[in-house]
């Protein structure tokens, strides 16, 4: 038995035959390829889906170049908008409750009084300062902001600050090394005299020199050009609105009009109403329009040195019309093909103690 089992393995070791498995039941292994028409369909629609992404991908970026451009066409408005809104939240009187007396010197009443002055009032009415015509609403108050060229670290200075809307060029505020062709814009300026040189009593000295009771309501128009340098350039429109509330019309889109200061103006030493005198307002609207800089150049091409006209005078007389106005006058600049962005925020001033109080 076992020689016949290793004979049956040297048989099989010499290369004994096996009948395949494909014999017994013979199963095709061929692969078939894709075709011409298979490979024309897919690429066909791959062709699709990439001229697809490549309209999406330039839409997404021709979307953000303009919000891109846009942002940085207004930055500048930003940026002072910003500095408006915060220094003006820190404008002061430093409202006092004291006796007032008569010629005789005896006491007469006893009244709110403040030897700082808040104003806001017609741009126009400033006149032309450094060959630039004014424009727009004005503001001029007096705030904690410690800017002085001879006292150091002194953060709490009283210091006067001021902004108005000017027409002109720019002459007297280019380096000399930089091209000398004049450029016509509208600017928001800044009125910023150092702490030394603060003229708020300037009224009042020229008052008593003459015997007449000081004032105190004319010391922003003295040095005015010397310490006005722009903060902005393509503002076409600044309008300032005191308010003693942020209570709304029924119809919650609309501001009711200023109680304190119905046509725009509001002055803390000679209001009319006795209730608001030597106060300041505890909040005040502050709205800019900016043009963008390709808008400014072709302004100047049509205009020149002239003005445009952008602004009408009847806006802005009224403040039950403000929002009127404001739409209105959007639709006139976007008729005029012009590229703007309007700016409006409500300040809140902080150290306002408001009160309708009168002995």
């Amino acid at each position: 038995m076992r020689n016949e089992v290793k004979s049956s393995f040297r048989g099989f070791a010499k290369g004994a035959k096996v009948a395949p498995r494909e014999k017994r039941g013979r199963r095709s292994t061929a692969r078939h390829g894709f075709t011409l028409v298979e490979l024309l369909v897919a690429m066909s629609i791959l062709s699709v889906l990439l001229l697809l992404l490549s309209q999406l991908l330039d839409q997404v970026q021709k979307t953000w170049n303009y919000s891109e451009g846009r942002v940085s066409q207004f930055r500048e408005a930003r940026v002072a908008f910003d500095l408006i809104s915060k220094n003006l939240s820190q404008a002061s009187l430093n409202t006092y409750w004291d006796y007032e007396y008569n010629e005789q010197n005896v006491v007469e009443n006893y009244k709110r009084q403040s030897e700082l002055h808040f104003v806001t009032l017609d741009g126009q009415s400033l006149g032309s300062v450094g060959g630039g015509d004014i424009s727009g609403d004005a503001i001029f108050f007096q705030a904690p902001l410690g800017v002085s060229n001879i006292y150091r670290n002194l953060n709490n200075l009283f210091v006067a600050r001021g902004y108005y809307l000017m027409f002109g060029d720019d002459d007297r505020f280019k380096p000399s090394i930089i091209d000398s062709t004049p450029s016509y814009r509208f600017r928001l300026m800044e009125y910023r005299p150092p702490a030394e040189f603060n003229q708020i009593y300037i009224d009042g000295d020229r008052e008593r020199a003459r015997d007449l009771p000081p004032s105190y309501d004319e010391w922003f128009k003295y040095d005015l050009e010397e310490y006005s340098t722009p903060l902005a350039e393509n503002i076409v429109a600044f309008v300032i609105s005191p308010r003693d509330t942020m209570e709304t019309a029924s119809d919650t889109r609309r501001d009711t009009y200023s109680r304190i200061a119905r046509d725009y103006n509001f002055d803390s030493n000679t209001h009319t109403d006795p209730r608001y005198v030597q106060q300041i307002p505890p909040l005040v609207r502050v709205t800019m329009i900016a043009i963008d800089e390709g808008s400014a150049v072709r302004l100047e091409a049509e205009n020149g040195s002239s003005e445009p006209n952008l602004v009408s005078r009847s806006y802005f007389r009224d403040t039950s019309n403000f929002d009127d106005d404001i739409e209105d006058l959007s639709e006139e600049l976007s008729a005029k093909g012009l590229n703007f962005k309007v700016f409006s925020t409500m300040v809140a001033i902080r150290s306002s103690k408001w009160s309708t109080y009168v002995p």
